[in-house]
């Protein structure tokens, strides 16, 4: 009898703390008031970008290709600094070639000098922790050359005769500015690839009483007051892995975590039957 007694008691405890349970996991009622809760502090984690990240070093795949199939191509290479993974000040520099004929005139025209650009790109990317990059930048570029030019003999169509015409290094200094668009991509590790295109308008270009340069060393054609060009470079980034820096318990967070309950204890007013030496029962509170 006293075993029934007990099982009884173990199962009535277990259905009030289930119930007890699934109350706290319901929802409010109307007018019903929240559970009390407590706010602990939560130690945060924050990451930013390292300011100076390194630099790269780059080269142009396009103009050696460009310089071997046409009349103009450039050997060029550049330097750029890193900040934050979102500022890149750059630095380029290099040669360009142009010796070209025209078909029509037989005019011939060769130069051969060094040019330098300087500017800044500008990471669009909204993600700055990654590799790849897709940029914006500007350029200012200036080019101090010499250059040839050459007319054959031709024949006055009035008084007749002819007379070639030759110039030898005739002096000039270039001025353009540059819009560039670019994207780059991680292959392998530290090395990247990517191309850029560029819109390039002249600046100023000092005048000759002979004639003016058809060609500008790092520019191109000056047919037209502004023309395109391309770039497709080979990239080394030297940034020694550092992507970001970490700081710990600077900054706390408050947080609402509900307070958990233990489960409701039944009230046991239940008594245990006890036999006496004399054979009456009598009822006790089980302990």
């Amino acid at each position: 009898m006293r075993h029934i007694i007990c099982v009884a008691l173990m199962m009535s405890t277990s259905v009030l703390a289930t119930m007890a349970q699934e109350q706290q996991t319901q929802p409010l009622m109307p007018g019903e008031k929240p559970k009390p809760t407590k706010y602990v502090a939560v130690e945060e984690q924050k990451e930013h970008l390292v300011f100076f990240q390194g630099f790269t070093l780059s080269v142009d795949g396009y103009g050696p290709v460009a310089m071997m199939v046409s009349d103009y191509g450039t050997l060029e290479g550049a330097l750029r600094l890193n900040l934050k993974n979102t500022f890149f000040p750059i630095i380029e520099a290099g040669v360009g070639k142009c010796s070209k004929d025209d078909f029509n005139t037989k005019v011939s025209y060769k130069t051969r000098a060094p040019f330098g650009r300087i500017g800044i790109d500008f990471n669009m990317l909204k993600d700055k922790f990654q590799s790849n990059r897709l940029y914006l930048g500007a350029r200012y570029g200036i080019s101090i050359f010499q250059y040839d030019i050459a007319d054959p003999a031709q024949t006055d169509p009035i008084w007749g005769g002819s007379k070639p015409f030759s110039m030898k290094s005739i002096d000039c200094t270039s001025h353009w500015a540059e819009l560039v668009f670019g994207v780059e991509v991680k292959i392998f590790r530290n090395f990247h690839m990517g191309w850029a295109v560029r819109y390039k308008r002249e600046i100023a270009s000092t005048k000759s009483d002979f004639a003016k340069p058809n060609c500008i060393p790092g520019y191109g054609y000056t047919t037209n007051s502004t023309c395109w060009g391309g770039t497709y470079s080979l990239i080394f980034d030297l940034n020694w892995g550092m992507k970001k820096s970490h700081k710990r318990g600077v900054n706390m967070e408050i947080r609402d975590i509900p307070q958990k309950e233990e489960p409701a204890q039944a009230e046991d007013d239940s008594q245990t039957i006890i036999e006496t030496e004399n054979g009456t029962e009598e009822e006790q509170p089980e302990e």
